[in-house]
């Protein structure tokens, strides 16, 4: 698919101008795999596959049906969301939120969610196109506000809460 196009078609989906994608484009942060991270950041990133090898293990092994139920077709108001990193730095990254627009082979088209934190550097959504070996994490989020998956999420969620408890 030709680039031009591929602007149109995400500009289409996402309900954002052609003017929006193309200052966005410019700006594309780029999404980590093992295999494609600079130098600088391994160190950083494999500390955080070392401490999360369990939940990442267990996302990456329900990820083939729950892409199967992707493709099926969601009901209306649920999103698939996928949580990949991206370079913040020369010597880090950041784990981020993707909503998949559409999944093309091993190739995902996505947006990038807007940091939680609220940061001015992405207020909007920004379209990316990554393989699926740069996934770390997968979300169902029903229109109900029900979750599936998560595995990653809930386990970093524990763990903060687990570090807050009190000694007795």
């Amino acid at each position: 698919m030709k680039a031009p196009f591929r602007l149109l078609l995400l500009a289409g989906l996402a309900g954002v101008s052609l003017a929006e994608l193309v200052h966005a484009q410019g700006t594309t942060p780029v999404v980590l795999t093992a295999d494609t991270a600079p130098a600088s950041v391994r160190p950083a990133l494999t500390r955080d596959e070392t401490a999360l090898a369990d939940p990442v293990r267990e996302a990456l092994r329900t990820l083939p049906q729950a892409k199967k139920r992707f493709l099926a077709g969601l009901p209306s108001g649920d999103q698939f969301l996928l949580s990949v990193r991206v370079i913040a730095t020369d010597t880090s990254f950041r784990q981020v939120s993707a909503r998949v627009l559409g999944w093309h082979g091993n190739t995902v088209q996505a947006l990038l969610l807007p940091d939680a934190s609220g940061s001015a550097s992405a207020a909007e959504p920004v379209p990316v196109s990554f393989p699926e070996t740069a996934v770390v994490d997968w979300t169902l989020l029903r229109a109900s506000g029900r979750q599936e998956g998560n595995y990653v999420g809930r386990y970093i969620d524990t763990s903060r809460q687990m570090e807050n408890l009190p000694f007795r």
